[in-house]
């Protein structure tokens, strides 16, 4: 059986010094999007789920959720309420 995705992800970090870059600059994105879905599976719901509540399609919440797009506020909120949580934004030095 091949390497997980993690693996692999790891190996790139320690032997590629430019996708550990790219990566390093990408952190915050990833862990928003790690956020939204840590907030959907501790609500204990599916993507369908959440869009339903949301009054939007699950291909919407994947993309909210893939990091492919940059959520409005009000997107946001919309979300955080579906899935019983709430957005908390800060600005920190």
């Amino acid at each position: 059986m091949g390497k997980s995705m993690e693996e692999k992800h790891r190996e790139m970090l320690d032997r590629d010094p430019g996708y550990a870059l790219e990566y390093s600059r990408m952190e915050e994105e990833f862990q928003f999007v790690r956020e939204l879905i840590r907030a959907r599976m501790k609500a204990g719901m599916t993507q369908q789920q959440v869009a339903e509540k949301m009054g939007t399609t699950q291909s919407t919440v994947a993309r909210l959720e893939s990091g492919g797009t940059i959520p409005s506020l009000r997107s946001l909120q919309k979300y955080a309420w579906a899935t019983g949580s709430k957005v908390k934004i800060s600005i920190e030095r």
